[in-house]
C-alpha cells in the first residue's frame, strides 16, 4: 500500500471511529428520551422550572414534526447515521455513499438550528438531553465533513467528473506566423 492510500485508509479508519461513537452516543440520548416520551417526561433527570426545563420542551407542541415524536425522528436519524458511517461505508469510495452520508449530516444539523431557535425564542425553555443530542449532531457532522476530504480521491482516474470537452490552447511553438497577402 502506497502512502497516499496509507493515510486515506487511517483518515477512514478514525473517520469510522470517531462517527461511530457519536451515533452510539446519539441512538442511547435519543432513546432516552423516547422512553420518557412514551412513558412520562418526569423520568427525565432534568428541572422542570425555569430555563432548563426538559418537560416543557419535551411536551409542547414542537416536541412532534407530522405526528411524530422529534425524539423518535432523532432516533431512526442516528440508528441510519451509524449504518452510512459503518467502516465499510467509509472505507467505500462510492461517491453517491460519501454524498448522502454528509447531505445526512448537514440535514441533521438544519433540523438542529430550528431546534435550538424553538428552545430558545418559542419556548423560552431547554432541555439539557436535547442540548446533548444537538452537541453530538453537529460534532458528527463535523467529523463526516473533515473525514469526507481527508479521504477525498485525488486520483483523476477515480474521479467520475465529466469536465466537457477537452479545448487545446496552442503554445507560442505551434502557433503558425500569419502571412501577409
Amino acid at each position: 500500500m502506497d502512502p497516499a492510500d496509507q493515510g486515506t485508509h487511517r483518515a477512514a479508519t478514525w473517520s469510522a471511529v470517531v462517527s461511530g461513537l457519536l451515533c452510539l452516543a446519539g441512538i442511547a440520548v435519543a432513546a432516552y428520551l423516547t422512553y420518557a416520551h412514551y412513558t412520562t417526561a418526569k423520568v427525565l433527570a432534568c428541572s422542570d422550572k425555569g430555563l432548563v426545563n426538559c418537560a416543557k420542551v419535551t411536551t409542547s407542541s414542537y416536541s412532534r414534526i407530522f405526528g411524530v415524536p422529534v425524539s423518535v425522528t432523532g432516533l431512526a436519524y442516528f440508528v441510519a447515521m451509524a449504518v452510512l458511517c459503518s467502516p465499510w461505508a467509509w472505507w467505500s469510495a462510492n461517491r453517491w455513499l460519501r454524498g448522502v452520508r454528509l447531505a445526512a449530516s448537514a440535514s441533521g444539523v438544519a433540523l438542529v438550528v430550528w431546534l435550538v431557535y424553538v428552545e430558545l425564542f418559542r419556548l423560552d425553555a431547554i432541555c439539557l438531553y436535547c442540548t446533548a443530542v444537538h452537541v453530538i449532531t453537529v460534532l458528527l457532522f463535523i467529523t463526516i465533513a473533515l473525514g469526507t476530504a481527508a479521504t477525498a480521491s485525488t486520483d483523476p482516474d477515480e474521479a467520475d467528473v465529466d469536465e466537457g470537452p477537452e479545448t487545446v490552447v496552442p503554445t507560442p511553438r505551434q502557433a503558425q506566423p500569419a502571412t501577409e497577402i
